[in-house]
């Protein structure tokens, strides 16, 4: 069999909604190889693209002659049975969670319990089953903050984000972050077999001071050398400066915003329209700013701006003056 039978609109119409929503990925496949037949692809093109075999495409052909949509979804049951029972498979999800970066002691331990040889993959199907994916771990100070506090903090923003929106006040956010040649090493597509590698090197550190409000408008200041309360204040007078609206500043309790120097400039900028709110200690979730950073440091900057430090320079200042043009953020 060269060809499926011509489909009808209906035949059509299911089939490519199956490929489109299907919960499994095998059906949605199945569906999409008998939309490339109706639509003239011969059965080798079929196979290289999908990398299967002859056999398996005259397979699909003929469940599906004989019975139709329902020939495209595996039976329950089928496959080779669990060696685990499910109060066992209870148990390897425990000795996963106890130590959740090794399989291989995981799988130990179980054979040692179990007294029965078991292998990575059957480990790794359970955790799959278990809603359990593989990523990176994150570090956190969720631990040391007030809830409370922080709860409190949620609230008094979301008020804060309303009062945006109905054009009563600009909300934006401050904060510093430190830019050097060792760079923040991110995911990307790469060819099976092969690595990208981003040059590293030791570096003077640019330090950027930025204000970031909820529509994406960003301004910085970018030096070289050590950030104190002077160099803080002097950007705040700025920016209390250039508002053209009541504004709300989130900040965080870095040292360098609860100095003398710093508090009492407060009251100036409170009569300009500038009001500093501090948030929670621990909570850098609740400064969108962050995102900002994680943005340029993990996304826009190219790796060639780790090939020298006035490559460094030369991009991270592009992608400065073009957020909110080039770059921008959807904030929630």
């Amino acid at each position: 069999m060269l060809y499926i039978k011509k489909l009808t609109l209906e035949e059509i119409v299911a089939l490519e909604e199956m490929h489109k929503s299907h919960p499994l990925h095998l059906s949605r496949n199945r569906a999409h190889c008998l939309l490339l037949s109706n639509s003239g692809y011969s059965v080798p093109m079929i196979c290289s693209a999908y990398n299967i075999c002859r056999q398996t495409v005259y397979t699909l052909f003929s469940k599906w002659d004989a019975e139709g949509l329902s020939g495209l979804v595996d039976r329950k049951g089928r496959g080779r049975p669990c060696v685990l029972t499910e109060e066992q498979k209870i148990i390897v999800i425990k000795h996963i969670e106890k130590s959740p970066r090794s399989l291989k002691k995981v799988l130990a331990d179980l054979e040692q319990e179990f007294g029965i040889p078991l292998s990575i993959d059957i480990i790794k199907s359970i955790c799959k089953a278990a809603g359990l994916v593989w990523k990176r771990v994150r570090k956190s100070l969720r631990s040391k903050r007030d809830q409370i506090k922080f709860d409190a903090a949620t609230e008094e923003i979301k008020a804060f984000i309303q009062q945006h929106k109905d054009g009563l006040i600009d909300l934006s956010y401050f904060d510093q972050s430190g830019f050097t040649l060792e760079p923040c090493v991110p995911y990307a597509w790469q060819f099976v077999n092969t690595t990208i590698e981003v040059p590293s090197s030791k570096s003077k550190r640019l330090n950027v001071l930025g204000f970031v409000n909820r529509d994406c408008k960003f301004d910085s200041f970018v030096f070289e050398g050590t950030i104190t309360s002077a160099v803080v204040v002097e950007c705040f007078n700025w920016y209390a400066n250039k508002i053209e609206k009541p504004t709300t500043l989130v900040i965080d309790n870095a040292s360098i915003h609860t100095s003398d120097e710093f508090n009492s400039n407060i009251k100036d900028w409170e009569e300009k329209g500038l009001t500093i709110y501090r948030l929670p200690t621990y909570s850098p979730e609740l400064n969108i700013i962050e995102i900002v950073w994680r943005k340029i440091k993990y996304d826009w900057l190219p790796f060639d701006a780790y090939k020298s430090y006035a490559d460094l320079k030369r991009e991270l200042f592009d992608v400065l003056a073009n957020i909110g043009i080039s770059y921008n953020i959807a904030f929630a």
